[in-house]
């Protein structure tokens, strides 16, 4: 009775810690996005024209309803920016956590989330319309994820009516918000079932429900007419580049590996280290060819990450024969991570949850081999899922796995550094903050002495933001009328070196 008892206080504890964890996140998080401001298309989707757009339901604008929907509430609302948006990003840290089998990763998700490039914080976390659209849509996903590995771990997950309508209302959730990710969530679901039927030999409700939601999402995602107008080349966002097609599909998947790989140092040497920990844990156990096999996928990983970052610090993007070297070397050292993770995987039973995070990072990236634009943000998602892949290199070596994240001291390293990094954006983003609010005042200023036209300047550390100094005029009128300023009052800009 008394280890029942003891057994029963600990997991309370653990709960209680638990809560403390994500209450003091949610906190942090608070602040960060009280003190992010709008910017770019913010301020469009905030003013008049966003309700132009609403009411025609988006027509000739795009099928990202619910992805829109959530843009219009954050920006016509502050106070419920703030709320949603803390709420949203410390339920993707525990959605995290969740993949990894809730191992008190917590900390460690946050520092892979705010160690990510700027080039993709700045459009997503930095930046309220692409919050909506990517953090979103990875975010939502990560629930279908959860239950497919509850799935495949041969857990008995209940299905029922109730569960399978909440499935429906899941897809179509999941398939209205951006369109990589609708792609990306019809092949989950496909996945399921498929892999239902030839290990279980049947289907299952909430399966069946989730594809039915994804499939109503993308038919009425893909009604609205800017899609025909993309493939005729209409567009006015949006383009499919058909000219010298091999020649784009080749210079863009570059591109993709690129930033998907090879611009994420934290990750590239993560799988370094753990892919090492896992050959030192389990290589004894391998025999034969396999065995070899798995002794030069290992080398080429440790040794190859290093070479490949050193080369991305000094690449001559114009010296072509370095570069092919380079993309070469790229290409092996993810082959060996695609081949070394299904021999480990496979031989702790783990296979289809490992391979399926790896598949699951390059079916959000392919549209773009055809599909413009292709801004950093697009692969926020692929970055997300390059964390869950990490959290599952993991799992194949418990024994390290849990002298890492239950090290209680290493936690406490960990939770200053995460925190660190959060405040640190919390300064940068009020300094930004302050500045535009400035020139805001400023220009209120000018206006009430009747100037006719204005001269702004641009702000410090404008690269953690997207585009808050406006460049075209129709821009400048958005930001005129989200902010209730005169609209014939004329706005320049400064040049930066002036």
């Amino acid at each position: 009775m008394k280890a029942m008892s003891k057994k029963g206080t600990e997991h309370t504890l653990r709960v209680k810690e638990k809560y403390r964890k994500y209450f003091f996140l949610f906190i942090a998080f608070a602040v960060l996005f009280l003190v992010i401001p709008y910017c770019d298309d913010d301020l469009r989707w905030g003013s008049s024209v966003g309700m132009e757009r609403l009411a025609s339901w988006f027509e000739g604008y795009g099928g990202r309803y619910l992805g829109y929907i959530i843009i219009i509430l954050l920006t016509k609302f502050y106070p419920l920016k703030v709320i949603l948006q803390a709420l949203t990003l410390t339920f993707l840290v525990y959605m995290l956590d969740q993949m990894a089998y809730e191992k008190q990763t917590e900390y460690i998700s946050v520092i892979f989330l705010f160690f990510m490039p700027l080039s993709i914080f700045s459009d997503t976390i930095g930046w309220t319309s692409g919050f909506a659209n990517y953090i979103t849509s990875v975010t939502f996903s990560l629930i279908y994820m959860r239950y497919v590995f509850r799935r495949l771990d041969g857990e008995d997950v209940p299905a029922s009516i109730l569960s399978a309508i909440g499935f429906i209302a899941l897809g179509l959730v999941n398939s209205l918000i951006v369109e990589h990710f609708t792609i990306y969530n019809f092949c989950l679901a496909v996945f399921m079932i498929l892999y239902t039927l030839a290990v279980e030999k049947r289907v299952r409700l909430p399966e069946i429900g989730y594809l039915a939601g994804v499939v109503g999402g993308i038919a009425l995602m893909f009604s609205n007419s800017t899609y025909s107008q993309v493939s005729s080349g209409d567009d006015f966002y949006r383009s499919v580049d058909t000219s010298n097609l091999a020649s784009s599909i080749v210079n863009r998947f570059g591109r993709i590996i690129n930033i998907c790989y090879l611009e994420l140092p934290l990750v590239v040497i993560s799988i370094t280290v753990i892919m090492f920990l896992i050959w030192k844990e389990r290589r004894k156990e391998l025999e034969g060819i396999v065995g070899k096999i798995a002794d030069i996928g290992v080398a080429l990983i440790c040794f190859g990450n290093p070479i490949i970052l050193l080369i991305d610090q000094t690449r001559e993007y114009d010296h072509a024969a370095k570069n092919l070297v380079s993309l070469a070397l790229l290409l092996l050292v993810l082959l060996a991570i695609v081949v070394t993770t299904g021999i480990f995987s496979l031989q702790a039973g783990r296979f289809w949850q490992c391979m399926g995070v790896i598949i699951s990072i390059m079916i959000p990236t392919t549209p773009f081999l055809l599909v413009s634009p292709m801004s950093y943000r697009c692969f926020l998602g692929s970055y997300v899922f390059w964390i869950v892949f990490i959290y599952q290199l993991l799992a194949l070596i418990p024994d390290t796995r849990d002298k890492i994240l239950f090290n209680e001291k290493l936690q406490k390293y960990v939770k200053v550094v995460a925190f660190a990094a959060v405040g640190f954006y919390i300064c940068i983003y009020a300094s930004i903050l302050r500045q535009d609010m400035q020139r805001l005042q400023y220009i209120r200023s000018e206006s009430a002495k009747g100037a006719q036209k204005v001269t702004v300047g641009h702000l410090s550390n404008e690269n953690f933001v997207r585009d808050i100094t406006l460049r075209e005029d129709w821009e400048w009128d958005g930001y005129k009328d989200f902010y209730g300023l005169d609209p014939d009052l004329i706005i320049n800009v400064r040049r930066q070196e002036d």
